[in-house]
């Protein structure tokens, strides 16, 4: 449309203590078995910095805990603290058993990455490694002192352990030999993580200096102060290649202002993100009091902080703010993500457990009913259908024109691609922003695979602009869309940074590994598509055109589809077949470069779309999306007088074709 008009707790009996070395408590077998859970969830997508949460469970521990990890094979949770006991948890926080170790009290857990081995120290100067497979005790290494902090290697092969001694132990896990000492903290080191393919450890210390070491070399590369001042704690780390995140404690400082200068300290909690050598890249800062743990998803695109100000809180990576606060009645004192980063739990108080769903806020609709094994699996041709509608009427801006469908028209679609067993993810008026339409896109791109398909239908204002040398680029605007104009960046690739080119998404489609990917853009000048430098030319599909059709009505004067019926005898299972083992980008948008019509009740453009997936005039069938384009584009030109004409493209190399059922 144009921009100038129109979210059994049992007690198990537990078994197999024995003295020595190996005493410990094994998990009954039924504990064991649904401990052996996989996490097959995809990981969670934050889409417009946004995210839910609600609370799943809550259980009082009977000992202190200090902390909690996740299993990420099985999301089994962890649990330790001021006893020998490691307290193990299904994904409900129904209790299976605990291990027991030599520890009077655990000081430090890590988990491999494969869910295999748990590895503990404590107050008796050694390490452990337990087989989580069957709970058993492989192997026990004397450590030199008090235990503050454990690392598992990525490939698990490896084991790095630190503490009161000020030195830091590598180890092998297989055999429980040291590999290796690293020496150059002078005070207790309480933070570990290998970084770089294993390559490197980071470690953080009491002596309030973070450094990164060579493994093989043994030696130490960089070292920096992490806090600001010499008044500065550190309270946790976590690491990664390219950067750590650092929860400070702080003494803001006084430089300056006579009144702070004056009067007591005033103190800062921050989380402070710092390069391998020490720079500061950015940092936040809303706790109210010291931060006591920090939870990276492993998708790294949010992450979790507690604090003794009673919350917990996430944090959009990407987008570098705040999402949301959870509010805890005590103080949080140990968090944890699963694998897939839909599952948190936290430590509230000395021993209470809490788990929470996390969730997308804007997580794809299905209708139940159609996505039924039965029904899904005669209505599809596809493992999955991923859809993406948006519709704006109303604009940020109040000198945007309103539109009096462009809602509706959206709704209207997402109601039909759910009763055809699509996932839909909707997005209108205020919700449609950019980053939140981005956002979707990324999560059905991380979430298609090839044998799926994906659409991305827009209802709203869009724009057509000219630079340099003749050339056009098109552009849907989202809700907040903000810019002049009549005075446009003449470089059409950078035009404006609150709209989204239809190039990009050409761009998106090309780079997706779903087979076939519709692009249905209701909206002004969205025909600019097809002259996109990143589209490719129209592919005659005239090798399929008996398969379906659309067909002249003579007695009723209307122009209908004959849809293809596809059988394993019939020769329309072979063509289909072909087209859907071949890549095909299908774009169609309501017109040219050009104005297009609101309508009174449905846009022509969406009507004819609806119409022919909705007609019960039809027979049941498939049809490919060029049919469904042909029929369009005679259905709009007919109820506009041909004053708007659709176009399409299949922007393919491969000739293959997007396939719908029509009932």
């Amino acid at each position: 449309m144009n921009f100038f008009t129109t979210k059994l707790l049992l007690p198990l009996v537990i078994l197999g203590l024995a003295g020595c070395q190996n005493s410990h408590l094994t998990p009954s077998k039924k504990a064991l078995s649904s401990s052996k859970e996989i996490e097959k969830r995809s990981p969670l997508v934050v889409v417009g910095g946004e995210l839910n949460y609600d609370l799943k469970n809550s259980i009082h521990n009977n000992f202190r805990l200090y902390g909690i990890k996740m299993n990420p094979q099985n999301n089994t949770i962890i649990a330790y603290g001021d006893s020998s006991t490691i307290a193990v948890y299904n994904s409900n926080l129904e209790y299976l058993g605990g291990v027991e170790s030599k520890n009077d009290e655990i000081k430090a857990i890590d988990i491999s990455s494969d869910g295999n081995f748990l590895a503990c120290g404590g107050d008796d100067g050694h390490i452990e490694i337990w087989n989580l497979d069957n709970y058993q005790l492989m192997h026990r290494m004397k450590n030199g002192s008090d235990t503050l902090a454990i690392a598992f290697s990525s490939d698990g092969k490896k084991l790095a352990s630190a503490g009161e001694d000020n030195v830091i132990n590598i180890w092998n896990v297989r055999v429980g030999e040291q590999i290796a000492q690293l020496q150059g903290h002078t005070d207790d080191v309480t933070q570990l993580s290998f970084i770089d393919h294993d390559r490197k450890i980071v470690s953080g210390s009491n002596d309030k200096k973070i450094k990164i070491w060579d493994v093989t070399k043994k030696q130490e590369l960089y070292s920096y102060l992490a806090p600001s001042n010499k008044y500065g704690d550190i309270k946790d780390i976590k690491s990664f290649d390219d950067y750590s995140v650092i929860a400070l404690t702080e003494v803001e400082t006084a430089t300056g202002n006579r009144r702070k200068r004056n009067g007591p300290p005033v103190w800062k909690y921050t989380l402070k993100f710092k390069d391998n050598k020490g720079n500061l890249l950015y940092e936040f800062n809303e706790h109210q009091a010291p931060i006591t743990d920090i939870a990276v998803a492993p998708s790294r695109n949010y992450m979790a902080s507690t604090s003794e100000d009673k919350t917990v809180r996430l944090w959009d990576l990407e987008k570098k703010k705040l999402i949301t606060n959870i509010v805890l009645k005590d103080r949080g004192e140990s968090v944890t993500i699963n694998k897939s980063g839909h599952l948190l739990a936290v430590v509230e108080g000395k021993k209470t457990i809490k788990l929470f769903n996390i969730s997308n806020a804007y997580a794809p609709q299905t209708d139940k009913r159609a996505t039924s094994s039965s029904t899904h699996a005669s209505s599809s041709l596809y493992r999955k259908q991923h859809a993406i509608v948006i519709g704006v009427n109303n604009y940020k801006r109040s000198d945007i024109p309103r539109l009096h469908n462009a809602v509706e028209d959206a709704r209207s679609v997402a109601e039909t691609l759910r009763k055809k067993g699509f996932s839909v993810i909707e997005l209108y008026n205020e919700n449609a922003t950019k980053d939140r339409i981005l956002d979707a896109l990324k999560e059905v791109k991380q979430h298609a695979i090839s044998k799926d398909s994906t659409l991305f239908y827009f209802a709203g204002h869009g724009d057509g602009v000219s630079g340099n040398h003749n050339v056009r680029e098109g552009y849907i605007l989202p809700y907040e869309f903000n810019s002049d104009l009549n005075n446009p960046n003449p470089d059409v690739m950078y035009y404006d940074k609150s709209a989204i080119s239809i190039s990009s998404l050409i761009m998106y489609a090309r780079d997706t590994k779903a087979k076939h990917i519709g692009i249905i853009l209701d909206s002004c000048f969205s025909g600019l598509a097809m002259e996109s430098k990143y589209a490719k030319k129209s592919l005659s599909s005239s090798d399929f055109k008996t398969i379906d059709q659309v067909t002249y009505d003579a007695p009723t004067r209307s122009i209908r589809i004959k849809p293809a019926t596809v059988s394993s005898s019939s020769n329309s299972q072979n063509v289909y077949q072909e087209l859907l083992n071949k890549k095909s980008i299908n774009i169609l948008t309501a017109g040219d470069d050009q104005p297009v019509s609101d309508g009174s009740n449905h846009s022509p453009f969406t009507q004819g779309l609806l119409t022919a997936l909705n007609s019960s005039n039809s027979q049941s069938g498939y049809i490919r999306f060029t049919t469904l384009a042909e029929y369009i584009k005679r259905y709009v030109k007919e109820k506009t007088n041909n004053k708007q004409t659709p176009q399409y493209k299949n922007d393919s190399v491969e000739k293959g074709d997007f396939i719908f059922k029509i009932n």
